[in-house]
């Protein structure tokens, strides 16, 4: 089966090979409070570091899943309230998640975080919760500090899980940012990684919040010696460490992204049957493509693509009936993209 499905998708082809490598050497049975570990877990922080070009001041950790670091920032890092800008179903499980401390505002898929900004003034939160990468609906954000009237030590946390490993991110623009491995990074489901700037850390140290087992300390108090605060999925965590190593830097793959996205525009642009979810290029997510159409039509788009062993996404919360979703991750290749669009142009 060749999935499109945004998330879990595709993974690369050589995370095959990287899992029996794992196997043989003995990986998926080291201690994580081994050295063997501390070296593995060293080596991947300082290739995530290089490749994605992260600032050598961000620090890195590897917790559950992206649903847990929305968790963590909530209980480590607000102090009193947070502020959720969304236009999508999982910027508002977020903000639902933070409803007792949380202030949502909700605004339309035509609408940019920059004009959001602008009509918001000063944002009363001391963090500001925003998503770069709506799953949902395919809308990708521009990410600037600027764009909102914060105090000056209000915390940005960014929730980028459809876009972190496969475009390139603004990381100085923000305090937190928080992905899964199932999506761009391309492989199995079960790993999420949380990004913090020094900032938030010092807001972590202010509060001193020791009730929740992953509350940021911990997890910092543990990188310090390269391990993790509980037992981590060490095959996921060298999976990155061979794929980050493997792929090209991240402003390449960025690069790949965008043009195998053009392949998609260009086909939908001339289909009449279906059209973009998102009308404004500018606000489309280029890992995510999201279209809309009659029910009909898309079910038996759904329909024939299965017949010929491809996975499309569906659409999701709002949209889940009129949308459908098609991921264009990095290990999606232009030939898998080929093979879809000559399925559709021969057979619909």
């Amino acid at each position: 089966m060749l999935s499109f499905y945004p998330g879990p998708s595709k993974v690369h082809q050589e995370a095959l090979g990287y899992i029996q490598e794992a196997f043989e050497q003995g990986i998926v049975s080291i201690n994580h409070r081994s050295k063997r570990f501390e070296k593995l877990l060293e080596a991947t922080f300082e290739v995530l570091h290089q490749k994605w070009n992260i600032p050598s001041n961000y620090t890195i950790y590897f917790v559950s899943s992206a649903t847990e670091a929305w968790e963590i920032v909530i209980q480590s890092l607000v102090r009193e309230k947070s502020t959720h800008v969304y236009n999508g179903a999982f910027g508002k499980k977020w903000a639902h998640y933070a409803a007792s401390t949380a202030e949502s505002i909700e605004f339309s898929l035509d609408q940019s975080l920059a004009e959001i900004g602008l009509q918001l003034g000063p944002i009363k939160g001391d963090t500001l919760c925003l998503v770069q990468s709506e799953t949902s609906n395919g809308t990708g954000q521009q990410i600037r500090r600027a764009d909102f009237q914060l105090t000056e030590d209000a915390l940005i946390a960014v929730d980028a899980t459809s876009s972190m490993g496969g475009i390139e991110l603004p990381w100085d623009e923000a305090d937190v940012w928080l992905a899964s491995v199932q999506k761009c990074i391309g492989i199995p489901a079960g790993m999420g990684l949380l990004i913090c700037s020094p900032k938030a850390l010092a807001r972590a140290k202010e509060l001193n919040r020791s009730t929740h087992y992953n509350d940021v300390l911990f997890l910092e108090e543990n990188r310090k010696m390269f391990q993790t605060q509980m037992t981590p999925n060490v095959l996921s965590i060298y999976l990155v460490y061979r794929l980050t190593q493997q792929l090209p830097s991240l402003s390449e793959v960025h690069l790949a992204t965008l043009a195998k996205m053009k392949l998609w525009t260009d086909f939908w642009d001339n289909q009449p049957d279906f059209s973009y979810l998102i009308e404004n290029p500018a606000l489309r997510l280029p890992t995510v493509l999201a279209l809309t159409g009659e029910p009909g039509k898309i079910k038996q788009l759904h329909q024939l693509c299965l017949k010929k062993g491809i996975e499309l996404g569906k659409g999701y919360g709002a949209w889940k009936e009129t949308s459908f979703r098609i991921a264009n991750f990095p290990s999606h290749t232009f030939e898998d993209i080929e093979t879809l669009i000559q399925t559709i142009q021969y057979e619909l």
